[in-house]
């Protein structure tokens, strides 16, 4: 199983957002400089993270993006869900047995109980979690805090 880049570059865009905003709207320009991510995939990205409320646009010469919750209220669940969608495992968590009777279907339980693990796991991390490591890591001369 693979994360796709939509999510991980959705994760990186806020972090670079909430990073940054202290000085003003964070443009495209510096979100893709820093996270080296093309400006018209960053506007692919940021569309659903608009549409669930998590980032503003502003127009205008001075105008970018902001967060529009704080950090702590938004884990990277919420993130990959928006960015990525459906977040299940395998298409036969969301009913779709293909016909079969899914309340006899053996496995089922089992992709239904990694997706609660991985839920609960990306649940428990905030963008706040992820300022806090990425201050840490200045603090100690890290060249580097994504992937």
């Amino acid at each position: 199983m693979k994360m796709s880049t939509k999510g991980r570059y959705a994760v990186r865009i806020l972090l670079s957002i909430a990073r940054y905003q202290k000085n003003g709207p964070v443009s495209k320009k510096i979100i893709a400089e820093e996270e080296l991510i093309s400006a018209d995939y960053i506007e692919q990205i940021i569309v659903p993270l608009k549409n669930e409320g998590f980032v503003a646009g502003l127009r205008g010469v001075k105008g970018g993006f902001r967060l529009a919750k704080d950090p702590a209220k938004i884990t990277v669940y919420d993130i990959l869900r928006a960015s990525e969608g459906d977040m299940t495992l395998v298409d036969c968590e969301r009913n779709d047995c293909k016909g079969r009777d899914k309340n006899i279907c053996v496995t089922r339980p089992v992709w239904e109980g990694a997706s609660k693990v991985l839920e609960a796991y990306f649940s428990k991390i905030t963008l706040k979690d992820l300022l806090d490591k990425v201050a840490d890591l200045e603090k100690s001369g890290a060249a580097s805090y994504t992937i």
